[in-house]
């Protein structure tokens, strides 16, 4: 054995060489890679696509929360406009005891 390590270094320099791996050892070791990347990949998509997914319906919930709450402002905005154009009518204005109270002007006076 020691021998043919002499004769090794004579033959290809003081370089060590390495004993051959047979290639029935390399493809298993390479197919063990090759597994190990695909599950790899296969737990990062999925990790992926459950975070994804995750979100988007969450954004759905928060945009169905925030249409609803539009909806009751609409609502809110509809019936505010109708009490500020009842109060603003002829009609009630001449009900409230403050106009009937007032004073009507002696003589009128009309600038042209």
């Amino acid at each position: 054995m020691v021998d043919e390590d002499i004769l090794l270094k004579k033959r290809y320099g003081s370089k060590a060489i390495k004993k051959r791996t047979p290639l029935s050892v390399e493809v298993k070791r390479a197919i063990i890679w090759l597994m190990f990347g695909l599950i790899l990949i296969t737990v990062v998509l999925s990790v992926v696509f459950l975070l994804n997914t995750s979100n988007s319906a969450q954004k759905g919930y928060v945009h169905q929360q925030l249409q609803l709450q539009n909806e009751e402002l609409d609502n809110i905005n509809k019936e505010l406009r109708m009490k500020v154009l009842k109060a603003r009518s002829i009609l009630n204005l001449e009900s409230l005891e403050q106009i009937n109270k007032m004073l009507t002007p002696e003589n009128k006076t009309f600038i042209n």
